[in-house]
C-alpha cells in the first residue's frame, strides 16, 4: 500500500438527509453500517459518525441525531484495495485508530487499521497495514472489560459469519487466541422468513448501562428484509469464556412492515447531552432481498427494568423527536 499518509479534506454536507436544519430527519445518512463515538469527543462538543463507503470518511455533528453533518475524508484506498466496510473508532494511548475490512487484489477480506498522527480525531492519518487474524475476517469493533481491551470481529469462511473476540496487548496487537462467543443457531440467525438464508451473527458492538456489559450484533443474511439485531448479555468476568454470554432468544430489533422499515442492523450508540442513549442503524425501505439502498437512521433507546435495552420497533422515516 503506498499510500501512508491522507489529509482530512473538509468536503461539507454531501450525502446527507435532514441534518442542515434545525430538526433531523430520518435518514440521517445515505451510507450502511454506521458507527458513532459514546460521547462528543471534539473541542466544540461533536460526535463522529463513519460507516461504509469507498473512501473512509468521518462526519461530524452536535448531536447523535445530526452526526453527520459535515464529512471529512481521512483515507482514500489504492493499489487496489477494494470493499472498505464497516470502519469503527477509538480513543487509545493517545491516538485515534481505525479499524475496518477491507480486501486486497487475490486476497481475502482483512481487517486494517488506520492511526492519527495527533490527537486531533479529525486531522490527518497514517495507514497502519492488516491485523491479521489468521483468518477472513470482517467487522472489527471494540470491547472494553474493566482496564482490558478486546477486538470483536466476524469470521466468514466457514459457511456462517461467526463473532470472536481476541484480547488486545497494543492496538496492533493481539495477547492469545481468539474465542467463538456467537455463531447463528436460532431460525431468525438464519433467514427464517426470507428466500435469504446464509446464517450470520456479525456486526458485534459493545454497550455498556448500570455495571452490565453487551454486545449487540446483526442476525440473518445481510441482504434479507428479516436483517435484525440480537444480543448478548455478559453474565460472568471473563468475555472470553463463552458460557459467560447469554444470548436473547428472539430479536432485540426487527423489521417493522408497518412503518416501512426492512431489514435493520449494524446498530451502534450514543449518549446524548441531556443523558438520553440513541441507537444508530441501518435499514432500508424495501422488502427486496437485496442489501441495496441500506441507509442509517437514529432513534432513542430506554431501558426495561432488568436493566436490558429496549429498542422498541423502527420508527417511520421523517422528523426524529429530540
Amino acid at each position: 500500500m503506498c499510500v501512508q499518509k491522507v489529509a482530512a479534506i473538509l468536503l461539507g454536507t454531501i450525502g446527507l438527509a435532514g441534518v442542515v436544519h434545525a430538526q433531523a430527519t430520518n435518514p440521517i445518512l445515505s451510507h450502511a453500517d454506521p458507527f458513532i463515538t459514546y460521547d462528543p469527543v471534539t473541542r466544540d462538543g461533536q460526535y463522529v459518525l463513519t460507516a461504509t463507503g469507498r473512501d473512509i470518511t468521518l462526519w461530524s455533528g452536535p448531536t447523535p441525531a445530526t452526526a453527520s453533518a459535515t464529512a471529512h475524508v481521512i483515507f482514500t484506498p489504492e493499489d487496489g484495495m477494494t470493499q472498505t466496510w464497516s470502519p469503527t473508532l477509538w480513543k487509545m494511548d493517545g491516538r485515534w485508530w481505525v479499524y475496518f475490512t477491507a480486501q486486497m487484489p487475490g486476497e481475502k477480506h482483512k481487517i486494517y487499521v488506520l492511526q492519527s498522527d495527533t490527537d486531533d480525531v479529525l486531522g490527518t492519518y497514517t495507514f497502519k497495514g492488516a491485523l491479521e487474524t489468521g483468518r477472513q475476517s470482517i467487522d472489527p469493533s471494540l470491547l472494553v472489560v474493566g482496564n482490558l481491551r478486546y477486538l470483536m470481529y466476524v469470521t466468514v469462511d466457514s459457511g456462517a459469519n461467526n463473532t470472536y473476540i481476541r484480547k488486545l496487548k497494543r492496538p496492533m496487537k493481539f495477547d492469545g487466541e481468539a474465542s467463538l462467543i456467537a455463531h447463528p443457531e436460532a431460525g431468525w440467525e438464519k433467514g427464517e422468513g426470507s428466500t435469504r438464508n446464509y446464517p450470520v451473527n456479525e456486526g458485534p458492538t459493545a454497550l455498556y448501562h448500570n455495571g452490565k456489559t453487551f454486545i449487540v450484533f446483526s442476525a440473518s443474511d445481510t441482504a434479507s428484509p428479516r436483517y435484525c439485531l440480537g444480543l448478548l448479555t455478559l453474565t460472568g468476568r471473563d468475555p472470553m469464556v463463552p458460557m459467560n454470554w447469554k444470548k436473547t432468544l428472539q430479536p432485540v430489533f426487527q423489521w417493522s412492515p408497518a412503518n416501512g422499515i426492512y431489514g435493520p442492523g449494524r446498530g451502534t450508540f450514543a449518549k446524548a447531552k441531556d443523558g438520553s442513549m440513541w441507537l444508530l442503524y441501518a435499514a432500508k425501505t424495501s422488502d427486496a432481498p437485496n442489501a441495496e439502498r441500506r441507509e442509517t437512521r437514529a432513534q432513542r433507546v430506554t431501558w426495561n427494568a432488568d436493566g436490558t435495552p429496549n429498542f422498541g420497533v423502527p420508527k417511520k422515516d421523517g422528523p426524529i423527536k429530540p
